[in-house]
């Protein structure tokens, strides 16, 4: 803004000047220019060595990056910013120096405007950016993007999933119709639809589900009209979000009930839904949370499905201290030293209800169920029939077809405890000595049973335990 020697600036406008600013201005589009801001730092580099906070040492003073006179920084309202130029940002100093350029022409900067090229560059420095339509204001299934990048959502009551470029195609998405959106409302897009919204493959197909916490549930032809499903908007979803949130469970801690009614309540532990009593609802404070409608169908399958094998729990009340860890559906205790030297103290810790804790704690493992000491200080492998743990030679583990089952570990104390005494009364045993089922009655003794014995209404083979010979021959015939 000096002149060549650097003495005189060509911004410092005398009083009289002013009274012809307005005429200046109106003329201004006429030899109206603009600059980009590396033009601009040009400019600041000669002027004030790029020093956009720097004042003068002259008389009179001159202010900012581009070396404004104080009349000039009022003149062409440079107080709506700040007092001085060299109080302003850089970008406020641009703005109003964009002004002086519209209506004096480079030659407001005779030596360092020429130095920067500032006749030259008709770029706007700071371009508006262009407004984009909120999400909230498209409807349902328009195709969405960021004006940042490739990804593309479809928008489905206020939240936007992301789809495939495998969904296309068989989805029918016309890419020809997206819209593009503010990046950081793209970004904040929900990526699941709110709960109880009621989802198709947009692909095709009659299969319909309903969002709860994130995962897809089926609904059945039955819970279709019985839930009420039927009464609500059925949403086409990208096949590939659809397929990852049926395949995603319920968060455990989750509060549900029928959506068609009924007061049962049940807390879902790792996919199995655990049947709350009207005590434990209160008491264990699951009142508190927030109790979800789910298919009777989706629900009933839930109901019946046992804890994952290896799963910690405990009372979700608290009123009884122990930690019992799942097998086959029973909760076996754990002991204080197992806790911590099993290492069931690195898994998570579940709560469940106690009245549903108490029932499982009580049934025995399942028969057949191989265990074995998780410690592994006892190296015995174990068959499970009728409560009782029978040991398996290795003979025995690979010859009666246990070697093709899962091996689970147990608490030793457990164990132990289980090793001793005989299988529990109706118990079916059979041993490699010989095709004859044994029933083992009387507290100890044992019957043979005959072919006539099975069959429906009777007895099962698939309830028979394969057994070593030296459990059958220790049992009296009675």
């Amino acid at each position: 803004m000096t002149t060549t020697a650097r003495k005189k600036p060509a911004l410092a406008l005398a009083a009289a000047t002013l009274l012809g600013l307005a005429a200046q201005l109106a003329v201004g589009a006429d030899q109206a220019s603009a600059a980009s801001v590396a033009t601009w730092d040009k400019v600041a580099q000669c002027e004030s060595t790029g020093d956009w906070s720097v004042v003068s040492a002259t008389n009179p003073r001159y202010y900012g990056g581009l070396q404004f006179s104080q009349s000039t920084w009022l003149a062409y309202g440079g107080s709506q910013y700040a007092p001085y130029a060299n109080r302003a940002t850089k970008q406020q100093q641009i703005l109003i120096a964009e002004k002086v350029l519209a209506s004096q022409g480079p030659g407001a900067w005779p030596h360092c405007g020429a130095v920067a090229g500032l006749g030259n560059d008709h770029a706007d420095p700071y371009p508006a950016a262009p407004s984009y339509p909120a999400p909230s204001s498209l409807p349902a299934g328009t195709l969405v993007k960021s004006p940042n990048g490739p990804s593309v959502k479809v928008l489905i009551n206020g939240a936007g999933l992301p789809v495939a470029g495998s969904d296309v195609a068989p989805d029918g998405y016309d890419l020809g119709k997206i819209v593009t959106v503010d990046d950081s409302a793209f970004n904040a897009l929900p990526t699941t639809p709110p709960a109880g919204t009621v989802v198709h493959d947009q692909a095709g197909g009659a299969a319909r589900y309903v969002v709860v916490a994130g995962a897809a549930l089926p609904i059945s032809g039955t819970d279709w009209t019985a839930g009420g499903y039927n009464t609500r908007p059925d949403m086409g979803v990208p096949s590939a979000w659809l397929q990852a949130a049926v395949n995603a469970a319920l968060p455990t801690g989750l509060v549900v009930h029928d959506q068609a009614g009924g007061a049962a309540r049940y807390v879902v532990v790792n996919g199995a839904a655990l049947p709350i009593s009207g005590t434990e609802w209160t008491a264990d404070g699951y009142n508190t949370r927030a109790d979800m409608g789910v298919p009777g169908g989706y629900l009933a399958t839930a109901s019946a499905t046992a804890l994952p094998d290896g799963t910690v729990v405990t009372g979700q009340a608290g009123t009884d201290p122990s930690i019992y860890v799942m097998v086959g559906g029973s909760a076996l205790p754990i002991s204080g030293a197992e806790w911590t030297a099993d290492g069931y103290d690195k898994q998570s810790l579940m709560g469940v209800p106690e009245a549903w804790l108490g029932k499982a704690a009580a049934k025995p493992v399942p028969n057949g169920t191989v265990v074995r000491d998780v410690a592994g200080t006892d190296t015995t492998v174990y068959v499970m029939a009728g409560g009782t743990a029978v040991p398996l030679t290795y003979a025995d583990f690979t010859g009666m077809g246990y070697d093709k089952q899962s091996l689970l570990g147990v608490p030793g104390a457990w164990l132990g405890k289980a090793a001793t005494g005989t299988p529990a009364d109706g118990t079916l045993l059979l041993s490699p000595d010989g095709p004859t089922v044994w029933q083992v009655m009387g507290g100890g003794g044992k019957k043979a049973l005959t072919a006539a014995d099975f069959g429906p209404g009777k007895y099962s083979f698939s309830d028979v335990v394969k057994v070593p010979t030296g459990l059958t021959s220790k049992l009296p015939t009675v």
